[in-house]
């Protein structure tokens, strides 16, 4: 079809296109043409995670078409005219490198040298940045080095196409260096700097501060808990409020952080996003963090060709070189020509933070290493992620829901929710059974709906839309998969509470199913003896006629009808009864190795043991000591 592109824009046509029920899909018939956008850096065939030949190991086409992305831009300014800044935490630059070109940011409101605080964000002689390892402003590092914020930067912003080397993610950006992170009040001060540099921007009408957009902190805590670090986790709220998002490297081990924990990667904020490791063969590294609700993306880490201390190059690596991939994209993303996407990202930054992270894990290469182990699956792809903002441009005037998300109540109901609109003034919530024609259309003024008469065990899809002023719809969002509960599946959650020295009561969460029923069988101390307990109609029971002081398992299957599932996995539990030193809990350690902590020494009665740290376990059996009953020790 053709149309007069003087009267209605192409991006608002195919929006209004995508609103007939009958259109399943409508896009520009594109016209081809070669094009491959590399700069002239004399290194840049080696930077194969922009290109990749498939050389050394690597495969053909695994990078993040970084050549067609900077087809659409190369970074620098937004179209408002804003420069964009990305904060870099780390342990300094080396100032003195070659190819940094003029992508080292400078407090143009500040005059260096004279003692003052010229610009009022609390910082003296801030001209460049600033080390909060020494409250100063030298940001090449001090006693820190700058070998590790050096590549890290250039991988955000080398200067490209200058003749010279490597170029970053970005060719134009602006490198803020905060010298920082060596322990959890250093990173939160760290993290303070960039954003009071941002609201002082915001305050000023850009006179002054920083049009910050990210932040990367390519380290952490291995087996930090977010429950234990509040202050550290609400940070990335406090920055994403005035749109800031922030990168995190995960830990550089295999590790499942939504289990053991990562700090920041494990910290709860829609507005951090966590980064896991992948190679030239685009898989992810063995040796990386990974979780299903914690970890959102993989980038290509491993061996990534950057900048180096000392005015050289070399490849850099771990978790440490993924997350500025991240970081650099979201600069890049901010500099689309997209004068919509800009101003709105301006005078509503949480909003266009939050649209950043949704279209940047939106526009990932899917990819089987990463499935099931992050939140999006996939792995970063530069120019994907500019496609999200550039064919949506024309459309932010009614933005579409976000982050959908479906909890299901019991097999008959579920609770939907998704991130709201600015502009949205109603919702229209589509829903369907997997694989069906039509949609089932329900209408909401809130950004939460109540699904209700849906079937035990069934898939459905759910998409939704914003109705905003004046009849104009947004597009809708991505389309949900809702399971609903009430198959005969294993029973879960499997729990023993409330022991005694011959009961236990044993919960587990219900299968939402009419007419089952549970069996729950025991056994003392994997005897193989297991007694059952059957036709339970409940979701408990109490296990009664234990022995005291033994060790216990107990399983749990489910019987529909004339079904029987599986038995869950059985968990241990001891009863009561034995003497207190048996009983005592314990604290676990939570430590990797031996530098995190040791036992140094054992006192007990007449032992008087001391240890060094030896790395490893020694043999103690030979220390005893004579115990009388009835006496204390």
């Amino acid at each position: 079809m053709s149309f007069d592109h003087k009267k209605i824009s192409v991006n608002k046509l195919i929006a209004e296109l995508k609103n007939y029920r009958l259109i399943k899909e409508a896009q520009v018939n594109h016209i081809i043409k070669n094009r491959a956008t590399l700069p002239n850096d004399t290194d840049i065939s080696q930077q194969w995670q922009y290109v990749n030949n498939g050389s050394n190991g690597g495969v053909v086409d695994a990078d993040l078409d970084a050549d067609e992305a900077w087809d659409i831009t190369t970074g620098g300014v937004t179209t408002e005219g804003d420069t964009i800044v990305v904060c870099v935490i780390d342990d300094g630059i080396d100032l003195n490198h070659s190819d940094w070109g003029n992508n080292i940011w400078t407090n143009h409101g500040e005059i260096s040298g004279n003692g003052l605080d010229d610009d009022g964000n609390g910082y003296i002689d801030d001209d460049r940045g600033w080390n909060t390892d020494n409250n100063s402003n030298d940001i090449s590092g001090g006693g820190w080095g700058a070998g590790h914020g050096s590549p890290v930067s250039g991988i955000v912003g080398a200067k490209g196409n200058n003749g010279n080397g490597v170029s970053g993610v970005n060719w134009d950006v602006k490198i803020m260096m905060v010298v920082g992170g060596g322990n959890e009040a250093e990173a939160i001060a760290a993290y303070s700097y960039p954003l009071t540099m941002r609201k002082l921007y915001e305050q000023s009408g850009g006179t002054k501060g920083a049009y910050v957009v990210s932040t990367n902190a390519s380290w952490g805590v291995d087996y930090g808990q977010a429950s234990s670090a509040p202050l550290w986790c609400a940070m990335y709220d406090s920055l994403g409020k005035y749109g800031i998002l922030s990168a995190g490297a995960t830990a550089n081990i295999n590790l499942n952080i939504d289990v053991n924990g990562d700090l920041p990667t494990s910290c709860p904020s829609d507005f951090l996003i966590s980064v896991t490791n992948m190679n030239r063969s685009d898989v992810k590294v063995t040796g990386a963090g990974y979780g299903a609700t914690t970890i959102d993306i993989g980038a290509f880490g491993e061996d990534a060709y950057t900048i180096e201390k000392g005015g050289s190059y070399d490849g850099f690596g771990g978790t440490s070189g993924a997350s500025p991939h991240v970081a650099g994209a979201i600069a890049l993303m901010h500099s689309v020509p997209c004068a919509q996407f800009a101003q709105l990202a301006k005078s509503n930054p949480s909003l266009g933070a939050m649209l950043i992270k949704e279209y940047l894990l939106s526009g990932v290469d899917s990819n089987s290493s990463l499935t099931g182990i992050t939140t999006s699956e996939g792995r970063l792809n530069l120019n994907k992620a500019l496609l999200e903002i550039q064919n949506r441009c024309g459309t932010f005037d009614c933005i579409e829901p976000m982050l959908l998300k479906a909890d299901t109540l019991k097999a008959t109901q579920a609770w939907l929710s998704w991130q709201a609109g600015a502009m949205a003034s109603s919702y229209e919530i589509d829903m369907r059974e997997q694989g069906a024609s039509s949609w089932i259309t329900q209408t909401t003024s809130t950004n939460n709906i109540q699904l209700t008469g849906l079937s035990a065990c069934l898939s459905y899809e759910i998409r939704v839309r914003a109705a905003c002023s004046l009849g104009v719809y947004s597009l809708y969002s991505d389309t949900l998969t809702l399971i609903t509960s009430g198959c005969c599946d294993v029973p879960t959650n499997l729990n023993v509470n409330n022991i005694t020295t011959s009961t236990a009561f044993v919960s587990w969460d219900s299968i939402y199913t009419s007419g089952t029923t549970y069996n729950v069988s025991y056994e003392v101390d994997n005897s193989g003896n297991w007694l059952t307990l059957g036709n339970i109609t409940n979701t408990f029971v109490t296990i009664t006629d234990l022995d005291s002081c033994q060790k216990h398992n107990v399983k749990l299957q489910a019987s529909c009808s004339s079904t029987l599932t599986a038995f869950c996995k059985p968990i241990a539990f001891d009863t009561e009864g034995c003497e207190a030193c048996k009983n005592e809990a314990y604290c676990e350690s939570k430590a990797l190795d031996s530098s995190d902590e040791w036992i140094k020494s054992v006192v007990f009665n007449t032992i008087n043991n001391v240890s060094d740290n030896d790395n490893g376990y020694g043999d103690h059996t030979n220390h005893n000591t004579a115990l009388y009953l009835g006496q204390t020790y």
